[in-house]
């Protein structure tokens, strides 16, 4: 059986690897581009008493460190623990978030296709620790 090769499933492995790694630098990079969009989201959040910002800020944070773990060392510490973080980490079941996101469709367009490739990162990395 061809596919139940050592050899097969380290290629996977690092082929996955590679992909979050990828994914990774174009969320970083996307980032910077959303400079003026935080900017104009953290004037309009002084009069909110929530902070859609932060909330991103900490989902990128967690999301990140297992990421870079994954590139580092080819698995998340504490895997088990990650990967339930990492499962109940739902962006949209935040309700003041998912307000926010889907109000006014073409307002902050940059900073919400970042949120949507962070949650793609999430995926991926989830697939990645349970495979």
């Amino acid at each position: 059986m061809q596919n139940l090769e050592a050899s097969n499933i380290h290629k996977k492995s690092s082929t996955a690897k590679d992909y979050i790694n990828r994914v990774l630098k174009h969320l970083l990079n996307d980032y910077k581009k959303t400079r003026e969009e935080r900017r104009q989201i953290a004037l309009w959040e002084e009069s909110e008493d929530f902070s859609v910002l932060g909330e991103i800020e900490i989902l990128t944070t967690d999301i990140k460190g297992c990421a870079t773990q994954i590139i580092a060392n080819d698995e998340v510490e504490n895997s088990q623990e990650s990967l339930e973080k990492l499962t109940k980490l739902k962006f949209f079941d935040i309700s003041y978030f998912a307000d926010w996101y889907f109000s006014e469709e073409n307002q902050f367009p940059q900073i919400k296709r970042y949120v949507e490739k962070l949650n793609y990162l999430r995926l991926l990395i989830i697939e990645y620790i349970t495979s």
